[in-house]
């Protein structure tokens, strides 16, 4: 079993220990819950990638995909 791989994203690496993670998971859990779990607000995940394409809170992540996260970047 390889794990969902799950990488922050500028201000929210500070909720890591490390630049990537990689987190097993039980059948059925969503990017919420694997977000739960490592304590990052749902509200900061402005921008959630999973395996290259654009995906929401409760998408249903597999074994293997890949999960990107980014907050909202300001500027001006």
């Amino acid at each position: 079993m390889s794990g969902v791989e799950l990488r922050l994203h500028a201000s929210l690496r500070q909720r890591a220990s490390a630049p990537a993670l990689t987190r097993q998971l039980g059948g059925g859990r969503s990017v919420r819950e694997l977000l739960r779990d490592i304590g990052v607000p749902e509200q900061e995940a402005a921008i959630i990638i999973v395996n290259g394409k654009r995906a929401r809170p409760d998408t249903v992540l597999s074994d293997g995909d890949k999960v990107s996260v980014f907050p909202l970047i300001g500027g001006g």
